[in-house]
């Protein structure tokens, strides 16, 4: 009874984590209006919320440019002597939740490119949303694989120390921990590989 109930604890917890860290790698052109002008740009889908995900743009974003909550959409400037360029870019990003958690749009302010520049602009707009996308996902699977792999050396010791029945229970539950951890590292080199 104990190792039906085991089985179903597992199976649950993997199909739990696969669906709440799904990493979709898609990434689509979309338009969408942000200050009152509609913009081209990119959009892809997390399975996380909107608000959550705004955090982490403006976590990552602060590591290339200067973030500002324009109360709608986030703005970013990036220094022209960070982007090898005469004029700071400025990209425009929006998060929208949806049923499954959130979709986030990622454009440049075209105000001051150059048209014969645009083309070469969104490709990076296109790279930044991926760099992003991965970042993300890498950072909140390592989480995990960090938090099992400390709950495993736990239970190891537990295995060293106990006898008959409850030896057992620590082997059932060490078993199971290493079958989440290699869920979790396919799930990273899943990511690691998208793009």
């Amino acid at each position: 009874m104990t190792k039906r109930i085991l089985f179903f604890y597992v199976l649950f917890f993997i199909g739990w984590l696969s669906y709440s860290q799904e990493f979709d790698p898609r990434i689509e052109k979309s338009t969408l209006t942000i200050n009152h002008k509609a913009r081209e740009g990119y959009q892809s889908r997390f399975g996380i919320s909107a608000k959550k995900l705004e955090r982490a743009w403006w976590s990552y974003s602060r590591e290339f440019g200067r973030p500002l909550n324009m109360k709608g959409y986030y703005q970013v400037t990036i220094p022209s002597h960070l982007n090898s360029g005469n004029v700071d870019l400025v990209l425009l990003s929006k998060s929208l939740a949806n049923k499954k958690g959130s979709t986030f749009f990622l454009t440049i302010d075209e105000q001051g490119i150059p048209k014969d520049k645009k083309s070469a602009y969104m490709n990076q707009v296109k790279v930044i949303l991926q760099t992003f996308k991965v970042n993300y996902f890498v950072s909140e699977l390592s989480e995990k694989l960090e938090d099992l792999e400390d709950r495993a050396a736990t239970v190891s010791k537990r295995v060293a120390k106990s006898s008959g029945n409850s030896k057992q229970k620590h082997i059932n539950q060490m078993q199971k921990l290493e079958e989440e951890i290699e869920v979790i590292k396919q799930q990273l080199t899943e990511v690691n590989d998208a793009y």
